[in-house]
Protein backbone atom coordinates (compact mmCIF):
# COMPACT_ATOMS: atom_id res chain seq x y z
CA UNK A 1 0.00 0.00 0.00
CA UNK A 2 2.81 2.27 0.49
CA UNK A 3 3.87 1.86 -2.88
CA UNK A 4 0.67 2.41 -4.20
CA UNK A 5 0.03 5.36 -3.00
CA UNK A 6 2.83 7.01 -4.29
CA UNK A 7 2.29 6.50 -7.87
CA UNK A 8 -0.87 7.79 -7.39
CA UNK A 9 0.55 10.56 -6.69
CA UNK A 10 2.93 10.82 -9.48
CA UNK A 11 -0.11 9.60 -12.02
CA UNK A 12 -2.65 12.44 -10.38
CA UNK A 13 0.71 15.08 -10.56
CA UNK A 14 1.42 13.55 -14.13
CA UNK A 15 -2.57 14.37 -15.23
CA UNK A 16 -2.31 17.96 -13.78
CA UNK A 17 0.81 18.69 -15.55
CA UNK A 18 -0.80 17.86 -18.63
CA UNK A 19 -4.43 19.16 -18.18
CA UNK A 20 -2.52 22.50 -17.60
CA UNK A 21 -0.55 22.25 -20.44
CA UNK A 22 -3.63 20.83 -22.68
CA UNK A 23 -5.49 24.40 -20.91
CA UNK A 24 -2.38 26.60 -21.44
CA UNK A 25 -2.32 25.44 -25.14
CA UNK A 26 -6.30 25.71 -25.54
CA UNK A 27 -5.90 29.28 -24.23
CA UNK A 28 -3.10 30.23 -26.52
CA UNK A 29 -4.93 28.42 -29.56
CA UNK A 30 -8.22 31.00 -29.08
CA UNK A 31 -5.89 33.90 -29.96
CA UNK A 32 -4.12 32.35 -32.87
CA UNK A 33 -5.94 31.85 -36.29
CA UNK A 34 -7.65 28.92 -37.77
CA UNK A 35 -5.38 26.81 -39.59
CA UNK A 36 -8.09 27.51 -42.53
CA UNK A 37 -6.49 30.71 -43.34
CA UNK A 38 -3.79 29.08 -44.99
CA UNK A 39 -5.45 27.98 -47.81
CA UNK A 40 -6.48 31.95 -48.95
CA UNK A 41 -2.63 32.15 -48.77
CA UNK A 42 -1.71 29.73 -51.18
CA UNK A 43 -4.55 31.16 -53.41
CA UNK A 44 -3.18 34.66 -52.54
CA UNK A 45 0.08 32.90 -54.01
CA UNK A 46 -1.66 31.57 -57.08
CA UNK A 47 -3.35 34.66 -57.76
CA UNK A 48 0.02 36.31 -58.11
CA UNK A 49 1.23 35.06 -61.64
CA UNK A 50 -2.35 36.06 -62.91
CA UNK A 51 -2.27 39.72 -61.24
CA UNK A 52 1.17 39.76 -62.52
CA UNK A 53 -0.22 38.85 -66.01
CA UNK A 54 -3.06 41.29 -66.02
CA UNK A 55 -0.42 43.99 -65.06
CA UNK A 56 1.82 42.79 -67.85
CA UNK A 57 -0.98 43.28 -70.39
CA UNK A 58 -1.54 47.04 -69.97
CA UNK A 59 2.31 46.95 -70.29
CA UNK A 60 2.33 45.95 -72.79
CA UNK A 61 -0.80 47.37 -74.46
CA UNK A 62 1.24 51.09 -73.12
CA UNK A 63 4.46 49.44 -74.97
CA UNK A 64 2.40 48.97 -78.37
CA UNK A 65 0.53 52.38 -78.00
CA UNK A 66 3.84 53.95 -77.52
CA UNK A 67 5.16 52.38 -80.35
CA UNK A 68 2.02 53.04 -82.64
CA UNK A 69 2.58 56.68 -81.19
CA UNK A 70 6.11 56.44 -81.84
CA UNK A 71 5.49 55.91 -85.27
CA UNK A 72 2.51 58.26 -85.86
CA UNK A 73 5.07 60.73 -84.59
CA UNK A 74 7.61 59.66 -86.85
CA UNK A 75 5.50 60.26 -89.90
CA UNK A 76 3.95 63.54 -88.77
CA UNK A 77 7.88 64.58 -88.11
CA UNK A 78 8.83 63.36 -91.40
CA UNK A 79 5.63 65.23 -92.88
CA UNK A 80 6.64 68.04 -91.00
CA UNK A 81 9.97 67.75 -92.16
CA UNK A 82 9.24 67.43 -96.07
CA UNK A 83 7.03 70.72 -95.90
CA UNK A 84 10.12 72.68 -94.32
CA UNK A 85 12.22 71.21 -97.66
CA UNK A 86 9.17 72.17 -100.04
CA UNK A 87 8.97 75.62 -98.31
CA UNK A 88 13.12 76.24 -98.05
CA UNK A 89 12.81 75.26 -102.22
CA UNK A 90 10.01 77.66 -102.63
CA UNK A 91 11.97 80.52 -101.04
CA UNK A 92 15.12 79.71 -102.84
CA UNK A 93 13.61 80.01 -106.27
CA UNK A 94 12.17 83.09 -105.38
CA UNK A 95 15.30 84.41 -104.22
CA UNK A 96 16.85 83.36 -106.98
CA UNK A 97 14.62 84.81 -109.53
CA UNK A 98 14.69 88.34 -107.86
CA UNK A 99 18.42 88.20 -107.81
CA UNK A 100 18.11 87.64 -111.35
CA UNK A 101 15.48 90.11 -112.42
CA UNK A 102 18.24 92.70 -110.50
CA UNK A 103 20.54 91.62 -112.47
CA UNK A 104 19.12 92.23 -115.87
CA UNK A 105 19.94 95.57 -117.24
CA UNK A 106 17.17 98.17 -117.61
CA UNK A 107 16.82 97.71 -121.58
CA UNK A 108 15.53 94.67 -120.62
CA UNK A 109 12.71 95.60 -118.19
CA UNK A 110 9.49 94.80 -120.00
CA UNK A 111 7.99 97.94 -121.52
CA UNK A 112 4.43 98.88 -120.59
CA UNK A 113 2.36 98.69 -123.96
CA UNK A 114 1.69 101.29 -126.06
CA UNK A 115 -1.83 102.46 -126.89
CA UNK A 116 -2.50 100.88 -130.43
CA UNK A 117 -3.68 103.90 -132.89
CA UNK A 118 -7.39 103.44 -133.33
CA UNK A 119 -8.37 101.67 -136.63
CA UNK A 120 -9.97 104.16 -139.32
CA UNK A 121 -13.93 104.13 -138.83
CA UNK A 122 -14.79 101.86 -142.31
CA UNK A 123 -16.42 103.46 -145.35
CA UNK A 124 -19.02 102.75 -147.02
CA UNK A 125 -18.00 101.02 -150.75
CA UNK A 126 -19.58 102.92 -153.48
CA UNK A 127 -18.90 103.58 -156.93
CA UNK A 128 -20.29 106.25 -159.58
CA UNK A 129 -21.51 104.05 -162.21
CA UNK A 130 -23.48 102.57 -160.14
CA UNK A 131 -24.87 105.25 -158.45
CA UNK A 132 -26.15 106.61 -162.17
CA UNK A 133 -28.08 102.68 -162.88
CA UNK A 134 -29.96 103.54 -159.68
CA UNK A 135 -31.05 106.74 -160.70
CA UNK A 136 -31.96 105.77 -163.93
CA UNK A 137 -33.95 102.77 -162.64
CA UNK A 138 -35.56 105.33 -160.12
CA UNK A 139 -37.22 107.08 -163.13
CA UNK A 140 -40.49 105.24 -164.56
CA UNK A 141 -40.18 105.94 -168.19
CA UNK A 142 -36.17 105.23 -168.49
CA UNK A 143 -36.74 101.82 -166.05
CA UNK A 144 -37.53 99.35 -168.56
CA UNK A 145 -34.55 100.85 -170.87
CA UNK A 146 -30.98 98.76 -170.88
CA UNK A 147 -28.37 101.30 -170.22
CA UNK A 148 -24.66 100.50 -169.73
CA UNK A 149 -22.76 102.96 -167.48
CA UNK A 150 -18.88 103.31 -167.35
CA UNK A 151 -16.48 105.72 -165.74
CA UNK A 152 -12.86 106.60 -166.44
CA UNK A 153 -12.13 109.04 -163.70
CA UNK A 154 -14.53 112.02 -163.40
CA UNK A 155 -16.24 110.83 -167.18
CA UNK A 156 -19.48 109.26 -167.15
CA UNK A 157 -19.60 107.24 -170.87
CA UNK A 158 -23.41 106.23 -171.39
CA UNK A 159 -24.31 103.51 -173.76
CA UNK A 160 -27.40 101.79 -175.13
CA UNK A 161 -30.16 102.10 -176.88
CA UNK A 162 -33.26 104.55 -176.28
CA UNK A 163 -36.89 104.63 -178.04
CA UNK A 164 -36.97 108.58 -178.57
CA UNK A 165 -34.33 111.77 -178.32
CA UNK A 166 -36.13 112.71 -175.44
CA UNK A 167 -35.24 109.71 -173.46
CA UNK A 168 -31.72 109.88 -174.82
CA UNK A 169 -31.41 113.45 -173.11
CA UNK A 170 -33.08 112.61 -170.12
CA UNK A 171 -30.82 109.78 -169.41
CA UNK A 172 -27.48 112.05 -169.54
CA UNK A 173 -29.53 114.45 -167.42
CA UNK A 174 -29.86 112.43 -164.87
CA UNK A 175 -26.16 111.06 -165.17
CA UNK A 176 -24.79 114.29 -164.59
CA UNK A 177 -26.34 115.19 -161.49
CA UNK A 178 -24.72 112.60 -159.41
CA UNK A 179 -21.93 114.02 -157.04
CA UNK A 180 -18.52 113.54 -158.43
CA UNK A 181 -19.46 113.12 -162.16
CA UNK A 182 -17.49 116.04 -164.18
CA UNK A 183 -18.68 115.03 -167.66
CA UNK A 184 -21.14 112.94 -169.53
CA UNK A 185 -20.31 111.57 -172.73
CA UNK A 186 -23.62 110.26 -174.19
CA UNK A 187 -23.41 107.24 -176.93
CA UNK A 188 -26.84 106.54 -176.41
CA UNK A 189 -28.36 105.42 -179.89
CA UNK A 190 -32.43 106.37 -180.55
CA UNK A 191 -33.98 103.16 -181.79
CA UNK A 192 -37.95 103.99 -182.79
CA UNK A 193 -38.87 99.81 -183.01
CA UNK A 194 -37.78 99.47 -179.58
CA UNK A 195 -40.73 101.18 -178.12
CA UNK A 196 -43.04 98.36 -179.56
CA UNK A 197 -40.27 95.50 -178.60
CA UNK A 198 -40.18 96.91 -174.86
CA UNK A 199 -43.78 97.00 -175.14
CA UNK A 200 -44.14 93.37 -175.43
CA UNK A 201 -41.73 92.00 -173.77
CA UNK A 202 -43.47 93.85 -170.91
CA UNK A 203 -46.86 92.33 -172.02
CA UNK A 204 -45.06 88.75 -171.56
CA UNK A 205 -43.96 89.39 -168.34
CA UNK A 206 -47.34 90.44 -167.49
CA UNK A 207 -48.96 87.40 -168.74
CA UNK A 208 -46.21 85.04 -167.24
CA UNK A 209 -47.13 86.76 -163.94
CA UNK A 210 -50.97 86.66 -164.41
CA UNK A 211 -50.47 82.66 -165.42
CA UNK A 212 -48.40 81.74 -162.17
CA UNK A 213 -51.50 83.83 -160.37
CA UNK A 214 -53.91 81.56 -161.87
CA UNK A 215 -52.30 78.79 -160.86
CA UNK A 216 -52.16 78.94 -157.11
CA UNK A 217 -55.74 78.44 -156.89
CA UNK A 218 -57.52 74.91 -157.42
CA UNK A 219 -60.42 76.11 -158.71
CA UNK A 220 -58.96 78.46 -161.77
CA UNK A 221 -56.03 75.70 -162.28
CA UNK A 222 -58.83 73.26 -162.91
CA UNK A 223 -60.29 75.67 -165.13
CA UNK A 224 -56.59 76.66 -167.30
CA UNK A 225 -57.38 79.55 -168.68
CA UNK A 226 -55.80 80.84 -171.60
CA UNK A 227 -53.77 84.36 -170.52
CA UNK A 228 -52.34 87.24 -173.26
CA UNK A 229 -51.18 90.27 -172.59
CA UNK A 230 -50.87 93.51 -174.89
CA UNK A 231 -50.28 96.79 -174.39
CA UNK A 232 -50.84 95.82 -170.63
CA UNK A 233 -54.48 94.55 -171.55
CA UNK A 234 -54.82 90.99 -170.21
CA UNK A 235 -57.42 88.84 -172.56
CA UNK A 236 -58.75 85.79 -170.72
CA UNK A 237 -60.51 82.80 -172.66
CA UNK A 238 -61.39 79.46 -171.79
CA UNK A 239 -64.98 77.80 -170.33
CA UNK A 240 -66.51 77.39 -167.45
CA UNK A 241 -69.97 76.44 -166.09
CA UNK A 242 -69.96 79.43 -163.07
CA UNK A 243 -69.65 82.79 -164.11
CA UNK A 244 -68.05 83.82 -160.26
CA UNK A 245 -64.80 81.76 -161.53
CA UNK A 246 -64.52 84.65 -164.62
CA UNK A 247 -64.66 87.07 -162.35
CA UNK A 248 -62.16 85.59 -159.39
CA UNK A 249 -59.59 85.16 -162.23
CA UNK A 250 -60.77 88.54 -163.07
CA UNK A 251 -59.58 89.62 -159.92
CA UNK A 252 -56.38 87.70 -159.99
CA UNK A 253 -55.03 89.49 -162.88
CA UNK A 254 -55.94 92.61 -161.48
CA UNK A 255 -53.01 92.91 -158.73
CA UNK A 256 -50.65 91.89 -161.40
CA UNK A 257 -48.09 95.34 -161.83
CA UNK A 258 -48.83 96.46 -165.03
CA UNK A 259 -51.74 95.03 -165.79
CA UNK A 260 -53.95 98.29 -167.28
CA UNK A 261 -57.34 96.07 -168.12
CA UNK A 262 -58.54 92.70 -168.19
CA UNK A 263 -60.98 91.33 -170.89
CA UNK A 264 -62.51 88.02 -170.22
CA UNK A 265 -64.88 88.30 -173.64
CA UNK A 266 -63.03 84.89 -174.40
CA UNK A 267 -64.75 82.92 -171.44
CA UNK A 268 -67.59 81.02 -172.16
CA UNK A 269 -69.99 80.34 -169.44
CA UNK A 270 -71.14 76.43 -170.59
CA UNK A 271 -74.23 74.13 -169.04
CA UNK A 272 -71.83 71.49 -168.21
CA UNK A 273 -68.37 71.07 -168.89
Amino acid sequence: MKITWPLCGILVFALLSATGHAAEEGAGGGAKEPARTVEPKKKQDTDEPKKKQDTDEPKKKQDTDTKIDSNGKQGADKSANEEKGKAADEKAKDEKAKSEEKAKPADEKPKAEEPKPEEPAKKAVTSLNLAIKLALMADPQLFPLEIEVEMDKGKAILSGSVPTEEDKAKVAEIAGKIDGVETVINKLTVTPALKDKLAKKQDESIAHVVRDRLSRSETLKAVGFDVKSENGIVYLSGKTRFQVIALEAAEAARQVPGVRAVDTAGVQLVAKE
